[in-house]
């Protein structure tokens, strides 16, 4: 009888995770299904492993493996903080071709080069608009896809309270006590896009959000608004591009299993 029902119990796992893998959305209902038949005693043993999952880019990598990144341009009401070099374009569009060279997949157009064919170029936020014109650009390039976009970098500063306790030798006990703070908040949005050379399709056009927070007292507040943001801009601009590349190139991400013995 016992051996019966172990091998129902592999029958059934089998087709379990032949449906789990069409649909993913499953795969939290039958972890409890699994909790339920360890607490019932149906089952021996369960244990939990993680496995590589291959995922696939989400554009044709076959067509669009060769690209031209040119310098992003910053949003027309994007704040300026502390007066941001007008390199820090050229700066975010370095990260993203250099972050690009390190997959096998893709081929990139370099920097001295990209410099060359751009020179007496300027881009702005209207001409990222104007994909014919960027088309055409893109054959001086030789690739199949060019990458441009924009950035909004912002900050604002919110005040804060934090509670806590702190032992007081008047009342010789630990009490509840606060410190006022304020928080500034940097916010960097980045929009990335890709035009098809041949066709002058935006053939990918998303916006990646990234944020930081500092906490400052009123003198420290004081002596960041005079530093220089362009460390905090690019820290955040290399979040957003790695999840941009993340998604056009393929990868292996791990995901939990469980296992009937």
């Amino acid at each position: 009888m016992h051996h019966l029902i172990t091998l129902m119990q592999k029958l059934i796992t089998t087709h379990i995770w032949q449906f789990l893998r069409l649909n993913r959305r499953a795969f939290t209902a039958y972890s409890i299904l699994l909790l339920i038949l360890s607490l019932t005693g149906c089952s021996t043993h369960v244990s939990r492993v993680s496995i590589p999952i291959k995922v696939q880019s989400e554009i044709d990598i076959d067509t669009y493996s060769k690209f031209a990144v040119l310098p992003f341009v910053s949003e027309e009401h994007s704040s300026k903080l502390g007066e941001l070099p007008v390199e820090i374009g050229d700066d975010i569009g370095e990260i993203l071709r250099s972050r690009l060279a390190r997959q096998e997949k893709f081929e990139i157009v370099d920097k001295q080069e990209t410099k060359r064919l751009m020179t007496g170029e300027e881009i702005n936020e209207e001409w990222l608009e104007d994909t014919e014109h960027l088309s055409e650009l893109g054959k001086y390039f030789e690739v199949k896809g060019i990458i441009v976009g924009s950035y909004r970098f912002i900050s604002d500063t919110q005040p804060r309270r934090y509670y806590g306790e702190r032992y007081s030798t008047r009342h010789q006990r630990y009490i509840m006590d606060y410190h006022d703070y304020l928080q500034k908040s940097y916010l960097l949005s980045l929009r990335v896009m890709i035009i098809d050379i041949d066709t002058q399709d935006i053939i990918w056009d998303q916006v990646y959000h990234q944020k930081t927070a500092e906490a400052h007292t009123l003198g420290s507040f004081v002596f960041s608004q005079m530093a220089p943001q362009e460390r905090t801009l690019k820290e955040l601009s290399k979040r957003a591009i790695a999840n941009f590349v993340r998604e056009i190139t393929p990868h292996y991400e791990e995901e939990d299993r469980f296992l009937i013995r």
